[in-house]
């Protein structure tokens, strides 16, 4: 696994051939989920808090499959 990126609330990382962000998708409580994305995806949301923030909205709204990793 390889941390491609820490930063504006997402962890960008590469494994097993893919691309995966993770974030807080919870409202009260902590629920952090991860998400496979494309290299776009994961070059977009490194350039500015806003674009990390509209990747996370995007991918929400798209309802992408997604694992539960805390």
């Amino acid at each position: 696994m390889d941390i491609l990126f820490a930063k504006y609330g997402i962890n960008i990382v590469r494994r097993d051939g893919g691309i995966f962000v993770s974030f807080d998708a919870g409202g009260i409580v902590v629920q952090m989920i991860e998400i496979e994305i494309t290299e776009e995806e994961s070059l977009k949301a490194q350039k500015s808090e806003r674009d990390a923030y509209e990747l996370i909205i995007k991918l929400q709204n798209e309802k992408r499959p997604y694992k539960k990793i805390r």
